[in-house]
């Protein structure tokens, strides 16, 4: 008999490297941050289902005969499929051997960070991809190392996606905030670097435009190798930041230079509508403070900037500011790599 599994999954917010990272060998920066999403699996009798409380209606099938079907259930099959063939597979011999039939499974995902056009962009689709490879992976004590983790998730969300860097999926398999190289085109070469973060001590903020994109429709956007380039180096270069000798106030300073540098990129290459009006607002509020540095994270077009604050005066101010634009600042948390 099986243990019922339930398990947390967290969101992600890239700090540097969007658009750069999606070309192989690409590199970024991503933070897991917490998130009320979770999934949980259960033995059950009849068929095995999805199901979730943000509105999709549940799906029935078969786990021991079952093809991906070409709707929103999409990327929590194809990751179910992906760990389940990666669990039975003889290639690795500590993956346990999984007694045929398997049984039928109850896979529920509860999930605030909304869905479709009311999406926050914290990554809801890559948390799916995880959580569902985590959580079936513990349920079925298939004991799949972590690498092989993300390698299921990431390859379930580019099949269904069919495009996208997979930092997302890195991020929030690992936790922590990482330093991430995306996979060459046959999917090897690809790198996660754990980030001692919270030696930094600095607190971190999201700030919420309201405004929903489709991540995938903005991967298509044709830019110059000088920008890749450009932006490789300025995410090494705050990598790098960990190892200087040097005073929090000069550490910070130098971080909130190359974040800016990088936005700066960024806002040079991509079309104007990438800084949307409530965006451009919340950056020049924010950045104007020299205890503060904010960038827009991901896609842009809309949605979120990560907030990072060397201190915590001048929150208040900020904060009543962007909202009497409509605009949401709220603190969030880093999940460290120890859980």
């Amino acid at each position: 008999m099986f243990k019922e599994v339930t398990i947390q999954v967290p969101g992600k917010l890239f700090i540097a490297g969007e658009y750069g990272v999606t070309r192989p060998n690409g590199k970024a920066l991503v933070a897991a941050i917490e998130t009320p999403f979770f999934v949980s699996v259960k033995e059950r009798s009849g068929l095995s289902k999805f199901h979730t409380n943000v509105g999709l209606e549940d799906f029935e099938f078969d786990v021991n005969h079952f093809e991906v079907p070409n709707h929103s259930w999409n990327f929590a099959t194809q990751a179910l499929k992906n760990c389940i063939e990666l669990i039975q597979s003889e290639k690795n011999d500590q993956f346990s051997e999984l007694k045929h039939p398997l049984p039928q499974l109850l896979i529920s995902i509860e999930s605030d960070l909304g869905f479709g056009e009311n999406k926050k962009g914290y990554g809801s689709s890559a948390s799916v991809v995880v959580g569902v490879t985590q959580a079936v992976n513990q349920f079925l004590d298939g004991k799949i190392r972590e690498d092989l983790q993300f390698e299921a998730a990431a390859k379930a969300h580019r099949e269904v996606q069919k495009s996208g860097s997979m930092g997302d999926v890195a991020s929030i398999t690992t936790h922590g905030v990482i330093f991430y190289q995306a996979p060459d085109e046959h999917f090897k070469n690809w790198k996660i670097e754990t980030q001692e973060w919270k030696k930094n001590n600095w607190s971190t903020y999201i700030v919420r435009t309201g405004k929903s994109v489709k991540t995938a429709e903005k991967l298509t956007l044709s830019l110059p190798e000088s920008f890749f380039e450009k932006s490789d180096q300025l995410v090494e270069k705050i990598a790098a930041l960990k190892f200087k000798n040097c005073s929090p106030n000069r550490r910070f300073s130098a971080f909130k230079q190359l974040i800016l540098e990088n936005q700066q990129l960024l806002i040079t290459h991509l079309p104007q509508g990438y800084v949307t009006e409530k965006l451009a607002f919340a950056l020049a509020l924010i950045n104007e403070k020299s205890n503060l540095v904010g960038k827009i994270s991901g896609a842009g077009f809309g949605e979120n900037m990560i907030v990072f604050a060397k201190n915590e005066k001048e929150i208040n101010e900020i904060k009543e500011k962007l909202e009497q634009n409509d605009i949401i600042l709220e603190k969030i948390r880093i999940l460290d790599e120890e859980r």
